[in-house]
């Protein structure tokens, strides 16, 4: 992992609009490799037009493509040289043989890496949405990642009203799609191999008016064309299933700025949830003195 530059900082920092967080996150998951492809390669990565990609990269100092590329050539080449970033790679190098230890340590890289690539104006726009008391929140996720949707739902549902998690149902995929408008947004989690049916939905969901959040791997979904946000997450581990402890720490940060932001509405929430939950007390202690 090469740290931060001042290109790299640039690119983090420079990008407000929908479309240039979707160039900007592109360029921060694969950077310095993305900044080297062509113009029309990020775009197809990012989902918008070449010239999107022109103007953002000009809007953060770099008039010409070329100018840009050669900035990121420095960072390279400056990298390459670094002693400390050789000790590193030598560090990494040494790894232990048991895959329980092996396992742990990818974890632990992953969450350094997307910590280190992260967007936290990406990442501000989905609390921005989620606490927003006017809008539903809807959420939803393909074959393994469907937990994930659960336990966010599970998570906000404490904290504010109208969250609603919305399984894909056989044969009931698209009926959730038949109230939605302007007032919802759809949270969705898709990771390789993406799943058709989310495509379709998130399609659906767009022409409605609806917002769409995505969490997703840093090859990002299909869905990301019609996002309003993503957040990526590095997909290395041992296991053929690919790893979720990043979106997990993704769903926790998420919880904890929801909580944050509205803190006084979900403390009081929180309270009257905690009431409600000593009705099976007082019905036990009812039923005692009953008895007695």
């Amino acid at each position: 992992m090469m740290s931060t530059s001042p290109l790299f900082e640039r690119i983090r920092k420079g990008a407000r609009s929908t479309a240039e967080r979707k160039v900007a996150s592109v360029l921060l998951e694969g950077y310095p490799t993305r900044a080297l492809s062509t113009v029309e390669t990020l775009a197809k990565q990012a989902s918008v037009s070449a010239p999107t990609v022109l103007r953002f990269v000009a809007k953060i100092g770099y008039p010409r493509f070329a100018d840009f590329q050669a900035a990121a050539i420095a960072d390279v080449e400056r990298q390459l040289g670094s002693p400390l970033n050789n000790i590193r790679s030598a560090v990494q190098a040494e790894k232990p043989d048991h895959i329980y230890q092996q396992t742990l340590l990818l974890q632990a890289e992953a969450l350094q890496t997307a910590a280190a690539h992260a967007m936290p104006v990406e990442f501000d726009v989905i609390v921005d949405l989620l606490i927003n008391p006017k809008i539903t929140i809807k959420l939803l996720g393909g074959r393994y990642s469907q937990n994930l949707a659960q336990r966010l739902a599970l998570q906000l549902g404490q904290l504010r009203p109208s969250v609603f998690f919305t399984p894909l149902t056989l044969g009931f995929t698209y009926d959730a799609l038949v109230d939605a408008g302007p007032q919802d947004c759809f949270v969705i989690f898709d990771y390789r191999r993406y799943q058709a049916e989310l495509l379709n939905f998130a399609r659906g969901a767009k022409r409605s008016g609806a917002r769409i959040c995505l969490f997703t791997d840093t090859w990002r979904s299909p869905v990301a064309e019609y996002s309003d946000a993503v957040l990526t997450s590095p997909d290395s581990s041992t296991s053929p299933f690919g790893s979720r402890v990043v979106p997990t720490a993704q769903i926790e940060a998420i919880v904890a700025a929801v909580s944050l932001r509205t803190h006084d509405r979900s403390r009081d929430r929180l309270a009257r949830i905690e009431d409600l939950r000593k009705l099976d007390d007082d019905a036990s202690s009812s039923g005692k003195d009953e008895a007695e």
